[in-house]
C-alpha cells in the first residue's frame, strides 16, 4: 500500500517539479581508523539527461555545533581515495566544523569507495620527448590511443564523462541531497579545476569558494597562460641562482646546450636526459626549498663532469612523468595540434624561459601523452562568470600566480600568498595561518585583508 501511494503521489506531481531525493543514510565509514567519520551512497546521474545511474560514496565530520550548512572538499589528484584522505585531515577542520559538516566524495572513475570505477592503469606516466617532427607525435598519438583505449573499453560512457565538470555536476548533486541551497566549496590542488567548474555550471549557487594552489583553468587565450607560467618558472629558478655559486646560472645554460647535442649519461639510473628533462628534474629539485638546493648544485656539478645520476628521480622512475594516466586531465585541457604548432610553442617558451623553458605539465606532459586520446575535450578552459560571490584563494611560489589569476576575475575576491615553497596550503601543509583565514572565509563570510600574507 504505500509504495502505491508513493507511486501516485509521484504521477500526481506538478510538471517540472523535481522528485525530492531522500536524505543520505549515515553509517559507519568502511575505514580503519575513522570513528568520526560518517559514509552514505548517493545514486547520480552519469550524464545530464542520462537515465543511467551510478554510486557515489559520500562521507561526512558531522558538525560539533549547531549546523548551518556544509563546506565540500575535494583535495586535488585528481584521484580517488579522498575519504581516506579526509579521515587522515580531520584537525584541519576544527573550526569549520564548529558550524558545518565537511564533507567529500570518493570522485567516479577512480579506485576508492565509489561504485563506478575504471579498470585501468593509474601508475606513473612518463613525459615522452619532444618529437622532432610529425611522423614522431603521430606514433605518441597511436600510443596514447592504445593505452587509453584500454581503460576506456571497462566502460566507455564513464570514460568519456571522467571531466571535472562531471565532477562538479556530482558535487551539485551531493549539495542537494544534504539539503543545501547554498555551495561552500574547498578546491584544493586539482580540486581546484572543479571548484572552478563548478562555479561556471552554477555560479547561483555558490556561497563561498576557496582555491589554494591550482592550476588556471579560466581562461580564454591559452598560449598567454602557458607564457605566463614559463615566466613564472624563471622567476623561481632566479630565486636558486640568487642563492647558489656566481656563475651557476651560466654553467647550467652551458649544460643545457650540451644535452642538446647529445643527452647527457645517468648511469646509476640507466637513463639519458635531453635538455627539457633536466629542466624538468631540476625544477622538481628546487620545489622542496633552499634546505634542499645544495642537492642541485652537486647534480649540475657532477653532469658537467659527464653523469646526470644526481638528476634522476629514482631509480625505478628516472624521468619525469605524472601518476595517474591523464583520464581527467585530457578531458579538461588542450592537447597538442600539429608537430609544427608544438615546435613552435616550445621555441617561443625557451625563449621566454631559458633556464626552464617548455618544462612544465601543460605544456610538455599533457599536449604529449593526450594526444590521440579516443575522447574529445569536453571540459575545455573558459572564464569565470563574474556574478559570482568573492573568492578566497592561497599559494606558494610555485602556484600563487595561477591561483590569483582566477580569484582576480572576480570583484571582490582576496588572495593570501605565502612567500615560501611548497604545495597545498590549507590540506597537505596544514599552515595554521591559512587554515584560520579559510575557516573564518567558509563559517562567516569574512575575508582577510587585502594584501594578507601567511608564513
Amino acid at each position: 500500500m504505500l509504495n502505491a501511494l508513493v507511486a501516485l503521489a509521484v504521477l500526481a506531481a506538478p510538471a517540472g517539479v523535481p522528485t525530492p531525493q531522500p536524505s543520505p543514510r549515515w553509517t559507519a565509514c568502511p575505514l580503519a581508523n575513522a570513528p568520526e567519520l560518517q559514509c552514505a551512497d548517493l545514486p547520480v546521474a552519469l550524464s545530464p539527461g542520462s537515465h543511467r545511474k551510478i554510486t557515489l560514496k559520500i562521507a561526512r565530520l558531522p558538525a560539533t555545533g549547531t549546523r548551518k550548512g556544509s563546506a565540500l572538499v575535494n583535495f586535488g589528484g585528481p584521484m580517488g581515495g579522498q575519504i581516506a584522505l579526509l579521515a587522515a585531515r580531520t584537525r584541519t577542520f576544527d573550526r569549520i566544523r564548529t558550524s558545518m559538516d565537511v564533507v567529500t566524495w570518493d570522485p567516479r572513475g577512480y579506485p576508492g569507495l565509489s561504485g563506478a570505477v575504471l579498470r585501468c592503469d593509474w601508475g606513473f606516466v612518463r613525459t615522452p620527448a619532444f618529437p622532432s617532427d610529425q611522423a614522431g607525435l603521430d606514433r605518441l598519438a597511436a600510443a596514447n590511443q592504445a593505452r587509453a583505449g584500454k581503460c576506456r573499453a571497462t566502460d566507455p560512457e564513464l570514460f568519456d564523462h571522467m571531466d571535472s565538470a562531471s565532477d562538479a555536476r556530482d558535487a551539485d548533486a551531493i549539495r542537494a541531497a544534504l539539503g543545501d541551497d547554498e555551495m561552500n566549496f574547498l578546491g584544493l590542488s586539482y580540486g581546484g579545476t572543479i571548484a572552478q567548474s563548478y562555479a561556471r555550471l552554477f555560479p547561483g549557487r555558490v556561497r563561498t569558494l576557496y582555491i589554494d594552489g591550482i592550476g588556471n583553468h579560466s581562461l580564454r587565450r591559452w598560449e598567454r597562460e602557458l607564457e605566463t607560467l614559463a615566466r613564472e618558472n624563471e622567476r623561481f629558478m632566479d630565486r636558486f641562482f640568487a642563492w647558489a655559486p656566481a656563475g651557476l646560472e651560466q654553467r647550467w645554460q652551458a649544460l643545457l646546450a650540451r644535452a642538446d647535442e647529445e643527452p647527457v649519461p645517468a648511469p646509476e639510473a640507466g637513463a639519458r636526459y635531453d635538455r627539457t628533462q633536466l629542466q624538468a628534474l631540476a625544477y622538481l629539485k628546487l620545489r622542496p626549498g633552499p634546505a634542499r638546493w645544495g642537492e642541485l648544485t652537486a647534480a649540475i656539478t657532477a653532469a658537467e663532469a659527464g653523469d646526470a645520476s644526481g638528476f634522476a628521480l629514482s631509480s625505478s622512475q628516472p624521468y619525469p612523468g605524472i601518476p595517474g594516466g591523464g583520464v581527467k586531465e585530457c578531458l579538461d585541457f588542450p592537447r597538442a595540434g600539429t608537430q609544427r604548432e608544438l615546435a613552435r610553442t616550445v621555441k617561443r617558451l625557451r625563449a621566454i624561459a631559458p633556464n626552464t623553458g617548455a618544462a612544465f605539465p601543460l605544456a610538455w606532459h599533457l599536449p604529449l601523452t593526450c594526444a590521440g586520446w579516443p575522447a574529445p575535450v569536453s571540459n575545455p578552459p573558459a572564464p569565470m562568470p563574474r556574478t559570482l560571490p568573492p573568492l578566497l584563494g592561497a599559494g606558494t611560489w610555485q602556484d600563487y600566480g595561477a591561483t590569483s589569476r582566477v580569484a582576480g576575475q572576480i570583484p571582490g575576491s582576496r588572495t593570501i600568498r605565502y612567500d615560501g615553497p611548497g604545495h597545498n596550503l590549507f590540506g597537505a601543509m596544514a599552515n595554521a595561518c591559512v587554515i584560520g583565514h579559510v575557516s573564518a572565509y567558509v563559517t562567516e563570510r569574512r575575508l582577510p585583508p587585502r594584501g594578507t600574507t601567511c608564513a
